[in-house]
């Protein structure tokens, strides 16, 4: 069996360096030209468990014991120059995140080229490759785009590279770690097609690890789910999705959000007749990056309690929105009016008001929590901005705050490395609570949770909402917005192109560009 099927993992077991088990009497195979999607939440271990296959294991940890057989031979068994040969060889990895796997100082070019020399190829023989490769992921083949540095492209054309480097070896298998995650929805779809199409061109067994069960039900032929480092249930897509044995399954399967066009109305429907009084106004925004205008003429508002979705792909210049909204991109001309007055761009023309009353929440709260701060100071720095300098009485503040965002109390002594992402994304939003503003902008905070946790920090907006605070979310998610938001503005080049009730644009899309967003969307059926 080892040698006619090209992956067979064998009662894996992974521990730290504590002693504490990881990953237990993992087993699994993948046939040739198979795709078997790995899903389960942050900690379940099936990063860890992908990347053993290429004989690797995650900082402060170690393979413990099992087999795994690549081509019928046991990369575990291999040391120095065997395992390397392997790695990227037989087995090759595409990563989740391409902007950092490559080098920011070498040309797209030279870093094919450095992989095809390390695995033998060299000459004329070597650029007809690489020409191949980039042709595969429909991307030009020649000199001046090998010249080009990774900064120089947009993340989907840095995804194909990756894509196309994975496979230029003719591997057995490829181990794909999350590689549509922060993607917008129209790329997304884009590289879930090159991927079936070179699965099925290539043969090449796939393990595919993500947390987006939609995704799953677009490119996976199995499914392997798991809990707490094990493996809870095994099958295909359709037995899985369709019938889940295991209640772990079940509940994922309820925490994905449905866009409002495949059931029943979403929860923003009901609230659909409700009037709002506008908190922000924001009329003819035009904002540039240099010499070069990326949004023209946008006009919108945001009324107390109302959830606003700002969707659009990548480039559509929803971000740079967002951004000038909060004071963080000054770059710009029209006017913005904020509870009845007028507010400048300059985050340093703001008065301490008006700072306090319009929070930003980030994408990556790796990048915007200290990790030299404990979340106790972290959250208690924002609420001594409040004026509030009694050190008990900031104490309780923190410790409301961690309510409020449903953290347990133990968390306040921990640092953001010692958390979950959704756990450090709810010390972020608790941070913004902290100066208690009238308008929070959240940029992509949910796109790389889980959906356990998205459904979270879901239902903790929703909370926040009813409270009265004002929402502008940005986000590429429409199943998302579907059940958040009441209003919904779709940005495409820098302009808007529909905008509405979220459930009347949804179910009655009136330009094309919604519509293909919408067709788009991957979701289970």
């Amino acid at each position: 069996m080892t040698e006619a099927i090209p992956l067979v993992v064998q009662s894996l077991y992974m521990h730290d360096l504590n002693g504490r088990e990881i990953v237990s009497d993992v087993s699994l195979h993948v046939k040739r030209g198979e795709v078997l999607a790995i899903i389960g939440e942050s900690g379940s271990g099936k990063t860890s468990v992908a990347l053993s296959l290429l004989g690797f294991a995650r900082p402060g940890m170690r393979i413990s014991s099992g087999k795994i057989f690549i081509g019928g031979t046991d990369i575990l068994s291999l040391s120095g120059r065997g395992k390397r040969a392997f790695q990227g060889g037989k087995v090759s990895l595409v990563p989740q995140n391409p902007t950092t796997s490559f080098s920011p100082r070498m040309s797209v070019g030279k870093q094919m080229a450095e992989l095809l020399a390390a695995h033998g190829h060299s000459g004329t023989g070597m650029k007809q490759l690489m020409r191949d490769a980039l042709r595969s992921v429909d991307l030009p083949d020649d000199e001046k785009f090998l010249r080009r540095y990774p900064f120089e492209l947009s993340g989907g054309q840095l995804q194909r590279i990756a894509i196309a480097m994975a496979f230029i070896t003719s591997p057995q298998v490829i181990v794909m770690d999350e590689p549509t995650t922060g993607l917008d929805v129209s790329t997304q779809q884009t590289i879930l097609e090159l991927i079936a199409r070179l699965v099925k061109s290539s043969s090449a067994s796939v393990v595919y690890v993500t947390h987006d069960l939609a995704v799953v039900n677009v490119v996976a032929d199995r499914v392997a789910v798991m809990l707490s480092g094990r493996m809870v249930e095994q099958g295909s897509r359709k037995q899985v999705f369709a019938a889940p044995s295991d209640d772990y399954t079940r509940m994922l399967l309820d925490a994905i959000p449905r866009l409002v066009t495949d059931g029943p109305a979403a929860a923003p429907e009901a609230e659909g007749a409700i009037e709002f009084q506008n908190i922000l106004e924001v009329k003819n925004l035009r904002a540039a990056h240099g010499q070069v205008e990326v949004v023209h003429g946008v006009s919108f508002s945001v009324g107390k309690g109302e959830c606003v979705g700002l969707v659009g792909g990548s480039g559509s210049g929803k971000t740079t929105t967002g951004r000038c909204v909060t004071g963080l991109h000054s770059n710009a001309s029209g006017s913005l009016s904020f509870e009845g007055h007028s507010m400048p761009f300059a985050v340093s023309s703001r008065s301490k008001a008006d700072l306090s009353a319009m929070q930003i929440v980030f994408q990556n709260p790796d990048r915007s929590l200290n990790p030299k701060e404990s979340v106790a100071q972290s959250i208690a720095r924002a609420v001594r901005l409040t004026g509030l300098a009694d050190r008990a009485r900031v104490g309780a503040e923190v410790r409301s705050l961690l309510d409020r965002v449903r953290l347990p109390q133990r968390v306040a002594d921990l640092y953001p490395a010692d958390l979950s992402g959704g756990e450090r994304q709810r010390v972020a939003v608790a941070r913004a609570l902290a100066v208690k503003p009238k308008l929070l902008v959240c940029d992509e905070i949910t796109s790389a949770l889980d959906v356990s946790v998205q459904a979270a920090v879901v239902e903790l907006l929703l909370d926040l909402k009813r409270d009265g605070l004002a929402m502008l979310f940005i986000t590429h998610n429409l199943p998302l917005v579907s059940e958040i938001a009441q209003s919904i503005i779709i940005m495409k080049d820098g302009s808007i192109v529909e905008a509405g009730r979220t459930n009347d644009v949804l179910r009655s899309p009136n330009h094309s560009y919604t519509r293909m967003l919408l067709d788009a969307a991957p979701r289970l059926n």
